[in-house]
C-alpha cells in the first residue's frame, strides 16, 4: 500500500536519503511538430549509472518547506518502508513546480511516482493554480518517459541551460545535455 506524508520536523533528517539513481543508456531525441514536439529516444553508446542533483541549498529557508502554503515536500512510503519524495512549489505563470521528484530504485514501477504526481495535482488545485511544470534533461530518458506516461507534454527545450558548466563548455552543443520542460495542465482557461 503506498502513503504519502507531509514532511514535518520529525521527519526532516528523511530528506534526499530517497536514493536517485538512474541508468543512462538512450538520449531524448525532439522534434518539433505541429502543436508541440515528438519525442523519441536513440541507445547512446554505453551505459552509465548517474545520480542526480540532490539541491540540498533549496533548504536554506527550512521554515517555507514546513509551512507548506507555497512550498511543499511529501515522502512516500511502500509497505512501510519509505520509497520516494517529491518538492513542490508555487512557481510563475500560475504553475506548481516539481522541484524534485525520485522514487527509490528498488520500488519503481509500482505506482509509487504515479501517486505522488496525483498528489501534486491536488496540491496546485488547492491553490487555484493552472497545472505542474517540471525540468529534466534529454540525457534523462527514463523521467522523460515517466512525465509522458503521467499526462504530461513537452513544452519547451533549452539546448544552452547547462552551456556554461566547466565539463560542458568544452563539448559541441550537439554533444551537450538540453534542458526539457514539462507541463501538465489540470485547469481550464491556461492552455
Amino acid at each position: 500500500m503506498i502513503e504519502i506524508r507531509k514532511l514535518t520536523k520529525e521527519t526532516i533528517d528523511l530528506l534526499f536519503t530517497v536514493e536517485d539513481r538512474r541508468l543512462d543508456s538512450e538520449r531524448v531525441v525532439v522534434r518539433p511538430k505541429q502543436g508541440g514536439f515528438e519525442l523519441s529516444y536513440r541507445a547512446t553508446p554505453g551505459s552509465a549509472w548517474r545520480v542526480g542533483n540532490a539541491q540540498r541549498d533549496i533548504f536554506q529557508d527550512i521554515p517555507a518547506w514546513l509551512d507548506g502554503s507555497e512550498k511543499s515536500v511529501f515522502f512516500a512510503w511502500l509497505d512501510a518502508e519509505i520509497a520516494g519524495q517529491i518538492l513542490l512549489e508555487t512557481y510563475e505563470n500560475n504553475l506548481a513546480r516539481i522541484r524534485d521528484i525520485r522514487v527509490d530504485l528498488a520500488v519503481r514501477r509500482r505506482g509509487v511516482g504515479e501517486a505522488m504526481i496525483a498528489l501534486a495535482a491536488d496540491w496546485a488545485r488547492q491553490r487555484e493554480l493552472f497545472g505542474l511544470y517540471a525540468q529534466t534533461q534529454d540525457v534523462n530518458a527514463g523521467a522523460c518517459q515517466f512525465f509522458v506516461k503521467c499526462g504530461f507534454q513537452l513544452g519547451g527545450v533549452d539546448m544552452l541551460r547547462y552551456a556554461a558548466r566547466s565539463r560542458e563548455t568544452i563539448q559541441a552543443a550537439g554533444l551537450r545535455e538540453s534542458a526539457l520542460f514539462f507541463y501538465q495542465f489540470i485547469r481550464q482557461g491556461n492552455r
